[in-house]
């Protein structure tokens, strides 16, 4: 008898994770699915109709699925999951879930998307803090607890986790000499991860990252924190086992310093906790203090350098 391997081969391990994304979100669409024929909508309290219901619903579910065209193939089963995570249960039964086109497509972007020529501009002599979101579901209710912060900070600057090469752009466009701070949450926190990496390259001069701070972090390739990053601050919510896949650690302990802490609140509420946001722009502040507190020895001392040169020819 003909032994026949049933072990699946991959070219490389991209191609591992692109076909493994794929499947966990056929699995998550399909699974959602199934379960909606065994939800019974005999029950009084609800007060609209079903056909009503269904509406409703299936408007919410294309707004969430529009979100999630943004990501790479990299997040695309993460991102499609917490679409379905998040439907009602009472409400899916009547909710045929649209069609996706599942990893390509010429919208999809990926990590390695190259930065589009730039056209030389002024450099932006400031510190660089940026605050990234991520999915931001119309079936989701409560706030935007990254945008709260990026609204508390002078000077901070909000994006939503697509914008991945728009932070970078902005970043590059700051001297080496002025600090840079990184916050994300969910796909936003695996967007900043990943901007660390792009940054730590010889094309992008191992740009260094005062402060990266993620918040229960989404998708793939984000556990390991690149030697570029002084200062790794990583809450994970202890109750979604569903988007959180574990504690951070550094590439290089010698030049990282990582912080793991584990929260008891759900994923969609660990930003808007008042203790996190205040340690979070608690370190900001540390960083910007610190590097104003730098540069004004600095000034210092070049002037008392200036004085004791004109002392020396007189």
């Amino acid at each position: 008898m003909e032994n026949v391997s049933r072990v699946k081969h991959y070219a490389n391990r991209e191609a591992y994770l692109n076909k493994t994304s794929t499947d966990a979100a056929k699995k998550s669409v399909k699974a959602a699915t199934e379960s909606a024929t065994k939800v019974d909508l005999s029950d009084k309290s609800v007060d609209k109709s079903k056909k009503d219901l269904k509406k409703d619903i299936k408007e919410t579910v294309k707004k969430d699925l529009k979100e999630v065209k943004g990501a790479g193939r990299h997040l695309l089963g993460d991102a499609i999951g917490a679409v379905v995570k998040n439907i009602p249960n009472p409400l899916t039964s009547i909710v045929p879930l649209p069609s996706v086109k599942i990893g390509g497509g010429s919208s999809a972007t990926t990590e390695t998307s190259e930065i589009p020529d730039r056209v030389e501009t002024k450099p932006v002599n400031k510190p660089g803090v940026f605050f990234v979101s991520g999915l931001k579901l119309a079936s989701s209710s409560g706030g935007d607890g990254l945008k709260d912060m990026a609204d508390a900070v002078r000077g901070a600057e909000h994006y939503s986790w697509k914008d991945e090469d728009k932070v970078l752009e902005e970043i590059l466009k700051r001297p080496k000499t002025q600090p840079i701070v990184l916050v994300g949450h969910s796909l936003g926190g695996d967007a900043i991860v990943n901007i660390a990496n792009r940054l730590n390259s010889l094309e992008h001069g191992f740009r260094k990252v005062d402060l990266l701070t993620t918040l229960d972090s989404v998708g793939f390739n984000n556990d390991i924190i690149p030697s570029n990053v002084e200062k790794n601050l990583n809450f994970i919510s202890d109750d979604d086992y569903f988007f959180n896949d574990g504690p951070n650690i550094a590439r290089n302990v010698n030049k990282t310093e990582v912080t793991n802490v584990l929260r008891g609140e759900t994923h969609r509420a660990i930003d808007d906790q008042t203790d996190v946001q205040s340690e979070i722009i608690s370190h900001v502040d540390e960083v910007i203090g610190g590097f104003k507190l730098k540069r004004r020895m600095e000034q210092m001392k070049d002037l008392y350098e200036s004085f004791a040169k004109k002392d020396s020819n007189s």
